[in-house]
């Protein structure tokens, strides 16, 4: 595995040839394969000084990646440029040196770093970012950068490291620091299927800004509420919106657990809601009460499954049934029954499930589209659902 060194250099504070002959000494050292410098468009004019003198002291070429921030006062635009920078080799052992970073610039690369599980260095000693406690480049006077950081982390669904950058640089209790606790440990537990509903009117009162904010809570006392008659439907549509976070985050076998997860949720409340099947709890005299042909009854009844003490559908055989009971959720499956299989033999071989296959960007927003389709199918006012179910974000 290659070693990139990832150099934050907008703000040297030491002659240039000591900062020189210290970077190259770092690279020699941790034995880096890649140097990417982030800095002004003013690093370019140290860096043949600095290839020069790689080449005469080691002779050989120095693999330089140079990264020119233009306004290094804009969060947001930092952020992503570093962000889609490091996603050019995560598959390198990335070591980020924050020894001549600004404090914006810093604050931003050691959030990255967390974010991604990668070490930093300052002035050579190298530490996990799992042992940092400390956001210490961070100047709490500065709560506009602050706030940034919290709201930006919270819109990446960051929800821990926000947590924790929030608690650590909000020492004293306040309202702000009361409210944002509460909205991050809301959409926390969310994002991991747990749903709490309680009185969130102080919440929805001091994000008057999050329009989405209302309905989200609606939403909770739905998901939360199993006589509800709209609670199949939003949970299949929270399994849907949980994987397109995860796409957004690059996480595609995740993304592809919670597809295949929708599925199954689909076939088994389609089946007990419209024919009072039990996917898995299956009487084989009841299967053949249904008025399909004789060979398909067969058919289920042969790929039946075992769970003492009780028989139960596969996935597949029960889009088979949807099917033979002439089904609408049935027939989109069969018209699309090749597309779903070839996703399936995947998934059953990635790295999540039994495997190392690893999906693409491509195939995942095939199965996302597929599944999406499938459930508009189950429920026409899907889209409507989605949309009351979207987690919100922050202005910044």
């Amino acid at each position: 595995m290659s070693r990139v060194l990832f150099v934050l250099s907008d703000e040297i504070s030491i002659p240039i040839e000591d900062a020189k002959r210290a970077l190259v000494q770092i690279l020699q050292d941790e034995k880096i394969d890649v140097t990417v410098t982030v800095s002004s468009k003013d690093i370019l004019n140290y860096t043949e000084d600095l290839k020069k003198y790689y080449k005469d002291t080691y002779s050989e070429d120095l693999n330089l990646n140079i990264l020119i921030i233009n306004d290094l006062n804009n969060l947001d635009y930092v952020f992503e440029r570093i962000n889609n920078k490091i996603q050019e080799f995560l598959d390198s052992e990335i070591i980020i040196d924050y020894t001549y970073g600004s404090s914006r610039l810093t604050t931003i690369a050691i959030i990255i770093a967390k974010l991604y599980g990668l070490k930093i260095q300052q002035k050579l000693e190298l530490e996990d970012t799992a042992k940092i406690s400390k956001f210490d480049v961070v100047e709490e006077k500065n709560i506009g950068s602050i706030m940034y950081i919290i709201k930006k982390l919270f819109n990446n669904y960051n929800f821990v490291i926000a947590k924790e950058f929030l608690e650590e640089k909000y020492n004293s209790p306040t309202i702000v620091k009361e409210m944002f606790s509460s909205i991050i440990d809301l959409y926390l537990k969310w994002d991991s299927f747990e749903y709490v509903d309680k009185d969130y009117t102080d919440l929805i009162e001091f994000f008057k800004n999050l329009e989405i904010l209302p309905k989200n809570i609606q939403s909770l006392k739905i998901l939360t509420d199993k006589n509800n008659e709209l609670y199949n439907t939003y949970r299949i549509a929270d399994l849907i919106n949980n994987s397109k976070r995860r796409i957004e985050e690059k996480k595609y076998d995740d993304a592809i657990i919670r597809l295949y997860r929708t599925l199954e949720l689909i076939a088994e409340v389609q089946l007990a809601e419209k024919y009072g099947i039990k996917k898995n709890d299956i009487h084989i005299n009841e299967l053949k009460e249904l008025n399909i042909e004789k060979k398909a009854t067969q058919t289920i009844i042969d790929r039946l499954g075992y769970k003492y003490p009780k028989y139960n559908l596969s996935l597949t055989s029960s889009f088979f049934l949807l099917q033979k009971l002439y089904d609408n959720v049935g027939k989109h499956y069969y018209h699309n029954k090749e597309s779903y299989q070839q996703l399936f033999q995947k998934r059953n071989i990635s790295i999540l499930v039994h495997g190392s296959y690893t999906y693409d960007i491509d195939e995942v927003n095939r199965m996302y589209e597929l599944v999406l389709s499938m459930s508009m199918i189950y429920d026409k006012n899907m889209t409507k659902y989605l949309e009351n179910l979207t987690f919100p974000k922050f202005k910044i």
